[in-house]
């Protein structure tokens, strides 16, 4: 697998999402990438002559600092002359990141360009970026400034970036992100406060972590890479001003950003009643897609493969028809997933919350609109199996059988006496429908008002399955 696709990857398992957009993006004055590629275009066939002690020559420093400086490095530059890599975080950070991605080595006295590097270099920007913006979250920027550890900083790297992208772009302090960020995930205090007072004299350990975050996270990661604007550079006596940069939001999707095209709507539904029809596939649409939601309700989820292969029993069917109907079943998996992704993160940072509760009783109406038959008697019948997705579930990964008399109480103690209510309200809605619909020839308000809180409650029960196993 090659650089780029690797780096990719594993931005994935970060939940770093790159946008689509990123790649139209015009990616203008990078500081790290510009000074990455100056370093290896300064490379040829012999290699680079380093210096006695081992150092880039001046003259590539020179050439390196007058594209990979940040606005934070202006406070030094003005004041000097001499271009030396040692003296220089800049030089010293394009170096370090060319040599950690193995695009350079040392060799009798000389930087030459390795195989990786011939590769990196023939990546279009747009993936280079991305190389350098993978690497950038596992390299030890402390090395660079000698104060303690303080892995609770760069352990919050993600978060930061994802905080600031979620932000208006208004300048602040880094000591206002910090307590941003401490108000949205508390449970980082346990680790600042086990931060050591040396080098920071009578400062307390929020005020040292804000302080080592301005200068690892981004002084020395955000702003070279472009992903954060500083206002104008500081002096040693006042406190830098941060906003996130127009690439930012084009980079990374929202935080557990969900395809709402996926989630169940009537839009949704009826584009698969439509597939369902075309492709002359018998698929009970409500039930199974229910059945699907109770299989999924717990984590880690079924492969599904299985899951799939046990629905396919169902249908005696070979081919291409097979083939569509095991499209069809992944398609309803997908959007299983997307939806319960996008009703079980009510918590995290960076997610936009605004309609969600417009989406979710959207997508019980339309649930409810589905149950529904001709008449009434059917469509309790319909509903009849409905409980039965749960209690499997229940049995299968809680041990819990739904015939034993005291299953109530055993659900009180096995979670709470809320989850208890909400299954015999379930039930109690089921045979209260079964009971109208006897009486009923057609449909009524009462009725599939009924049927409506019956799905509700449902989808209420999975719900919070799903949300106690994650």
């Amino acid at each position: 697998m090659d650089l780029y696709q690797t780096s990719l990857e594993n931005l994935q398992t970060l939940t770093l999402n790159i946008k689509d957009e990123f790649f139209t993006y015009d990616l203008k004055n990078i500081p790290l990438l510009e000074g990455i590629n100056t370093l290896l275009n300064a490379i040829d066939a012999k290699g680079l002559k380093l210096t006695q002690k081992g150092f880039l020559p001046t003259k590539v420093v020179k050439s390196v600092l007058e594209v990979a400086s940040t606005t934070a490095d202006e406070r030094f530059l003005k004041y000097q002359t001499r271009f030396y890599e040692e003296e220089h975080f800049s030089a010293s950070l394009v170096r370090t990141v060319a040599e950690v991605l193995k695009l350079v080595k040392v060799q009798k006295g000389k930087l030459v360009l390795t195989k990786k590097g011939s590769q990196f270099l023939t990546l279009d920007r747009h993936q280079r970026y991305i190389v350098l913006f993978n690497i950038m979250f596992g390299i030890n920027l402390g090395y660079f400034d000698g104060h303690q550890e303080a892995l609770c900083v760069h352990n919050s790297s993600l978060i930061m970036l994802q905080l600031l992208r979620n932000k208006n772009r208004d300048f602040r302090s880094v000591d206002v992100y910090t307590a941003i960020l401490l108000e949205s995930y508390p449970a980082l205090e346990d680790d600042i406060e086990r931060l050591e007072f040396y080098d920071y004299a009578d400062k307390d350990q929020f005020d040292i972590f804000a302080l080592i975050a301005e200068l690892r996270l981004f002084e020395r990661f955000f702003l070279p890479l472009g992903l954060v604007e500083m206002e104008q550079a500081k002096t040693y006596m006042e406190d830098g001003k941060y906003a996130k940069s127009e690439l930012l939001d084009y980079l990374i999707e929202e935080k557990n950003a969900v395809k709402k095209e996926l989630l169940f709507s009537k839009k949704t539904i009826k584009e698969f009643q439509d597939t369902i029809r075309t492709k002359n596939i018998e698929i009970d649409l409500f039930e199974e897609t229910l059945f699907l939601f109770a299989q999924f309700a717990d984590i880690p989820n079924p492969p599904t493969e299985v899951v799939i292969e046990n629905l396919m029993q169902r249908h005696a069917v070979i081919g291409t028809l097979r083939d569509d109907y095991e499209k069809i079943y992944k398609q309803l998996i997908e959007s299983v997933l997307t939806t319960y992704e996008e009703f079980t993160q009510l918590d995290t940072v960076g997610v936009q919350r605004e309609n969600i509760v417009e989406e979710y009783m959207q997508m019980i109406d339309s649930f409810a609109v589905l149950a529904q038959a001709t008449k009434p008697f059917t469509t309790a019948q319909r509903l009849q199996i409905v409980p039965m997705f749960i209690f499997d579930i229940l049995k299968l990964h809680h041990k819990i059988d739904y015939l034993q008399e005291d299953l109530i109480l055993v659900l009180k103690e096995k979670f709470d006496e809320e989850f208890a209510m909400d299954i015999g309200h379930l039930m109690l809605l089921l045979e209260q429908l079964q009971k109208d619909a006897k009486k009923l020839k057609k449909n009524k308000p009462n009725f599939l008002q009924g049927v409506k809180e019956f799905i509700q409650s449902y989808f209420m029960i999975v719900l919070e399955l799903r949300s106690r196993s994650l």
